[in-house]
């Protein structure tokens, strides 16, 4: 097993278990509708952490060219999916942990600082991620790409802070769209 594969094992763990909490947790609301009516914009919330993790995961596949593996490198690489599925954990608690979910838009609300803030340091892994490919692969990625992730890194913080309902609907829209287009335009690409 050649040192690539031998890490992505380790970090392709870390993000299943943020996929398995995200997809436990849709299992967890379609089990609980009748009792406890969902809250759309934690449900649109739940999709953008699903799509950011498949997104995480896949970037990380660009270290596979990495010939000289350092410790260092190996715990940089957990701290996105690590990341991740700690907001995971804050959008789905386990009903077994605790009293259960009574009302989701007062859950989505009362843990909606921890997650956001871990969703905007999610763009910072990022941008200092792309920073240790190298200056070139940076550059490559253009200005779209920096701007984007100090946009998100900004807007993540922001709704960290912020209770309005407005703002958290359209943040999540927002994301989604943005995500939605990204994926199409890599899903067109042929390398």
């Amino acid at each position: 097993m050649d040192p690539f594969s031998y890490v992505c094992v380790l970090t392709s763990i870390v993000a299943g278990l943020a996929l398995t909490r995200l997809v436990g947790g849709i299992g967890q609301l379609l089990q609980t509708w009748k009792r406890t009516p969902g809250y759309w914009v934690h449900s649109l919330w739940m999709v953008n952490t699903l799509m950011t993790v498949i997104i995480t995961w896949w970037v990380q596949y660009r270290w596979r060219t990495i010939e000289h593996w350092t410790l260092f490198l190996v715990l940089w690489l957990l701290v996105a999916p690590v990341n991740l599925y700690l907001a995971s954990a804050l959008l789905f608690p386990n009903e077994q942990e605790g009293e259960p979910i009574l009302n989701w838009r007062q859950h989505y609300f009362d843990h909606r600082r921890g997650f956001f803030l871990l969703i905007a340091m999610n763009f910072a892994i990022d941008l200092v991620d792309t920073l240790l490919k190298g200056w070139e692969h940076f550059r490559s990625l253009g200005p779209l790409y920096a701007g984007s992730m100090l946009l998100f890194l900004v807007l993540g913080s922001v709704a960290a802070w912020t209770k309005s309902a407005r703002y958290h609907a359209a943040f999540a829209v927002f994301y989604f769209i943005y995500n939605g287009a990204m994926l199409g335009s890599n899903l067109l690409r042929l390398t």
